[in-house]
């Protein structure tokens, strides 16, 4: 078997292989076994890997002991009755069974997976089949006595049977499969009892209560193909009974738990006494709530009660009796116990008004959780089926989650990214934006809008992260997972975090933020992260279709999110929404949608072409994505808040397991990829994978690196050697300016000051993640730090310096300073900062992610300042390389190229059509001896804008002869300054030209010029004439 595919298992037949597992749970991929693996009840739901030892036994050597349990049980007997195709079945459910699993007809695309089909099957057998034998009445007393557990009280042992479903293995497929089976066989068999009348499905919240608003049949579309129901989109119902489907709306209700709350009596319903004043001046409060019955009115109108109800539970954990007073510890954001005896009050209540032969209940995850009062993460004793998340990656359900394995750090017992929260829980604010605000406003203050203060270990931990998203987003994908194109939609990265406060810090580090300034003028700031900055870099304008949200409690409640503008932009989309929600709530109700709904709508199509959320990719949130949210776009999970329990864990895992497409590959007996049908032993998915750090998952061992695609299509571009010696230019590689003080100094003294200190034994400059389905792994390291220079880290703490410490007493900066404490900051940097447990000097960069004002202070404390106006411009080169050339050029392209003759290089990358004319006319004009396009060389031209240090790349080097006979170097631009015209070319003209020309002699170099052609092409040869003919 091929190590290429960590695959096994087709996703539409019951799983034929399985990797070696030990008795917790760890996998041994290099161990491929034939045949399913057993049922475990004390096995990790996230899959981890054997150590370096191995495990001398595996799960299936002990059938015997767990072979008895009833998951076990019910698969032993529906694997044989599945091979007696469905005997002792009416016919209706027959006819429905081989219609689902059996048709040969059927599309490809909409067949059932097996986990789909082994919780239907396990349904109607229990139903229909089970009591007609021993082993089955065996295993309907195994569920009976696992029901009677949760209460001596009869009227507490609620007919509850559970299916254990993976996320993303399809339960809303399952839920419509219920439907339809006691529908038809009902409408069939009137008096048989076990056939269910009505149908409620139970939500834990409105988004997942919206979403599963397609089990309701579309009667208002006209065309087929665009009806959007699950029983015609999944061709679920055979065509002779397409005629009675029409009915089934009035049979059923999908609500979320929270209307099993009996609400207070208002108005004419109220007590008489309620709100008046007893005789001692006391109000008087009855307690006016509703009793069930109205309760049931209210939620059940349209049922008759004492007749047959089918519920259905969907993320049934939520729901149980709890036998503990306390609070649950797994969720810190609600109290499980509180909401679950509501939902399970609620059934409760509904079985004395109806006929409750079944609940169905749902989930990924049927635990009960830690102070419950029952055994934490012991599974509910009436699940009967179980495909979880390790067979659901096997199967290819699901992605296969990469997690931190190891890291370069001192940390002895998980990588430091694995458990990220836990090293800066005490540097992050403790109060929710809402606590903060209403503190504030007791006092008579506002909260001003502040710079985002985040750890350096979480900009650290970001910027490894965003950077393999990077990656991502560009095209880079692992051996066998598909390949993006045109119709891709971005990869999406969630940052999951432990309150609002956090979450908005967050959110204005990576996207950016407005402020006002004590002038009270407008500031924008860019997100530190290009991709998910929602202003532009340059014109600091927001993007009209903003890239990361911001979505929790207070996003909801206090959004500035949803503005006019949004609405305009978005009004196709909007409008898309209004008639899918008019169509689920009926005419009339898109009018009254409100703001927060159309954000939640936003969150809820994240990643779907069209929608509201098509254009997303970053989301950062609080508690409200950890379950009922199935955006299958998502990548990239990063955790920044306290995990309770191995559960909350899984839960926020899960948001990023479901896959992106469902397009099967056949593969040959060796386990590779193939086309020829003549090889094609088994049809599979290929791999997708999703990454995930700061979720403290069990710890494992790792493999071997990956080895990554080969780029395709590509044309290169070098330098030829033999050119070399008539065709090189070297250029200076000039990163700032500083400017010469002569009738005054600034002294320094950093003897006595204390060394900085970059601490390398607790923030990881690289990890390793791993899955636990092969010996790939993938390397993320910090990144944005070592693309910048280390004169780029002094310009920035200069600035930050005179900020701080040199601007006057109304706040204004002493820019004349600038460039000498620019070369006091970098003797500090050079001789003060410190750089432990990491050997590369590169990392002393680390500096950028630190508080400023922290390493400022430190330096101002050696510095003891004077006046000094004088200035001259002089270039402040590349620390490591003061000069470059054209012979580094190196690299590959996808755009047009123009082949040269006068250049080192061999091609002109061709960003437009105008590029080309130019390379043209230079192989043309006699005054040229050599050019080059300035793609891959590196020449960069520094300049300032909005106190931050930018880069300017000018379109063309040229080599030329001037009027005097000596050689001369001609930047120049083509395409015209796109953004920041004036302060590229002020930069140009009055500090890189005089800076690099002041040294010419000194370092023996040609005289530099500059010349922009207008804003046509086609006067290019004579503007270049002129040009070089005047220097």
């Amino acid at each position: 078997m091929s190590s290429e595919n960590p695959i096994l298992n087709s996703p539409y037949d019951e799983p034929k292989l399985h990797y070696a597992t030990d008795a917790d749970g760890s996998l041994n991929y290099s161990d491929i076994r034939k045949g399913r693996r057993i049922f475990a009840p004390d096995m990790l739901a996230m899959p981890s890997r054997q150590g370096p030892q191995g495990s001398i036994f595996e799960v299936n050597d002990f059938a015997a002991e767990y072979g008895t349990h009833i998951i076990n049980l019910c698969r032993k007997e529906i694997g044989k009755w599945r091979e007696e195709k469905y005997s002792n079945t009416t016919r209706v459910t027959k006819e429905l069974l081989l219609f689902w699993f059996e048709n040969p007809e059927r599309h490809a695309t909409k067949q059932l997976f097996f986990a789909q089909r082994e919780a239907v099957e396990t349904a109607i057998w229990l139903n229909e089949v089970a009591e007609k034998s021993n082993a089955g009445q065996n295993i309907l007393n195994k569920i009976r006595e696992g029901q009677q557990t949760v209460s001596e009280d009869t009227t507490d042992q609620l007919p509850r049977i559970a299916y254990k479903m993976a996320t993303g293995s399809g339960k809303t497929v399952v839920m419509a499969c219920f439907i339809l089976y006691h529908y038809f066989n009902r409408q069939e068999y009137r008096n048989d009892t076990r056939f269910a009348d009505y149908f409620l499905i139970v939500a834990p919240g409105v988004t997942i209560r919206d979403r599963l608003g397609v089990l309701f049949v579309d009667t208002k579309t006209k065309n087929p193909a665009d009806v959007q129901d699950y029983y015609h989109v999944r061709s679920l119902v055979p065509q002779n009974m397409e005629h009675r489907l029409e009915n089934l709306n009035a049979r059923l209700v999908i609500t979320n738990y929270h209307t099993f709350e009996p609400k207070t009596l208002k108005g004419n319903k109220r007590s008489p006494f309620d709100g008046k004043v007893d005789l001692e001046g006391n109000k008087i409060d009855t307690g006016n709530l509703e009793d069930f019955s109205q309760v049931i009115k209210r939620t059940l109108s349209k049922f008759k009660s004492g007749n047959r109800l089918l519920v259905m539970n969907d993320e049934a954990h939520h729901c149980y009796l709890p036998k503990s007073k306390g609070k649950t510890s797994d969720n810190e954001e609600a109290d499980e116990n509180q909401r679950a005896a509501v939902w399970f009050t609620g059934l409760k209540e509904l079985s004395r008004k109806f006929k409750l032969q079944n609940i169905y209940d749902l989930s990924a995850t049927p635990y009960y959780l830690t102070g419950s009062g029952y055994t934490p993460y012991s599974l509910f004793p009436w699940v009967v089926s179980d495909f979880g998340l390790i067979e659901a990656i096997e199967s290819g359900l699901v992605k296969i989650p990469f997690l931190p394995e190891s890291d370069n750090t001192q940390e002895l017992s998980m990588p430091v990214l694995r458990n990220l929260y836990e090293h800066v829980k005490d540097e992050l604010p403790r109060k929710g934006q809402r606590k903060q605000k209403s503190e504030a406003a007791k006092e008579g203050q506002k909260i001003k809008e502040q710079p985002p203060h985040l750890p350096s270990l979480v900009k650290a931990a970001l910027d490894q992260f965003y950077g393999h998203y990077v990656e991502y987003y560009n095209g880079v994908r692992k051996n066998q997972e598909q390949k993006t194109n045109i119709f891709s939609s971005p990869p999406v990265f969630i940052l999951v975090c432990n309150n609002t406060s956090v979450s908005k810090e967050v959110y204005k580090y990576i996207a950016g933020y407005e402020y006002l300034d004590d002038k009270e003028q407008l500031v924008t700031v860019s997100g530190a992260k290009e991709l998910f900055s929602n202003y532009d870099h340059v014109t600091k304008k927001p993007f009209k279709k903003p890239p990361t949200l911001l979505i929790d409690s207070d996003a909801l409640d206090n959004s500035d999110q949803i503005n006019d503008d949004f609405k305009k932009i978005f009004s196709s989309e909007i409008e898309e929404f209004k008639k899918d929600y008019a169509r689920l709530h009926g005419q009339g109700s898109a009018e009254r949608i409100t703001e927060a709904e159309i954000l939640r709508e936003v969150v809820n199509t994240v990643g779907k072409q069209n929608k509201l959320g098509s254009h997303i990719r970053c989301v950062v949130s609080v508690s409200m994505l950890t379950e009922g949210w199935d955006a299958n776009t998502v990548t990239h999970i990063m955790g920044l808040r306290a995990f309770g329990s191995q559960l909350l864990c899984e839960q926020v895992a899960g948001r990023a397991l479901r896959r992106m497409n469902y397009f099967l590959q056949g593969y040959d007996k060796e386990g590779n990829p193939t086309e020829d049908k003549r090889k094609i032993v088994v049809y599979k998915f290929p791999p997708e994978y999703a990454h995930i750090i700061g979720v403290p998952f069990k710890m494992f061992k790792g493999g071997k690196s990956e080895t990554p695609p080969q780029p395709v299509d590509l044309t290169h571009i070098t330098a030829l050697p033999e050119r070399q010696g008539k065709m090189e230019i070297e250029f200076p590689n000039v990163v700032g300016y500083r400017i010469e003080n002569y009738d005054g100094e600034i002294k320094y003294d950093f003897s006595n000051i204390e060394n900085y200190e970059i601490r390398g034994d607790i923030t990881p400059i690289e990890t390793q993640m791993a899955s636990a389905f092969s010996a790939e792994e993938i390397q993320i390291k910090i990144q944005s730090v070592l693309e910048k220079r280390d004169q780029e880290v002094v310009f920035w703490l200069t600035k930050e310096l005179i900020k701080f410490h040199f601007s006057d007493d109304e706040g204004s900066p002493n820019f004349q300073k600038f460039n000498k404490l620019k070369s006091i900051v970098t003797e500090w940097y050079d001789k003060k900062v410190i750089l432990l447990n990491i050997q590369d000097q590169r990392y002393k960069r680390l500096l950028f992610f630190e508080d400023p004002k922290t390493v400022v202070d430190r330096i101002a404390m050696g510095i003891n300042p004077h006046i000094n106006t004088t200035e001259h411009v002089r270039p402040v080169f590349n620390y490591y390389n003061k000069f470059s050339s054209t012979k580094y050029v190196n690299g590959n392209t996808t755009k047009e190229v123009y082949a040269t003759q006068k250049s080192h290089v061999n091609y002109v990358v061709m960003d437009s059509y105008w590029e080309g004319i130019a390379a043209k006319t230079l192989e043309e004009l006699p005054q040229v001896i050599s050019y080059v396009k300035n793609q891959f060389l590196g020449f960069a031209i520094p300049y300032v804008k909005d106190g931050k240090d930018r880069q300017y790349f000018t379109d063309f080097i040229v080599q030329c002869k001037g009027k005097d006979g000596t050689i001369k170097n001609l930047m120049i631009e083509i395409s015209g300054f796109s953004k920041d015209k004036a302060e590229k070319k002020w930069f140009v003209e009055n500090r890189w030209i005089p800076a690099v020309n002041a040294l010419k002699d000194k370092y023996e170099y040609p005289e530099w010029h500059f010349i922009e052609i207008a804003n046509v092409i086609s006067n290019i040869k004579n503007q270049l004439i002129e040009k070089i003919s005047s220097i």
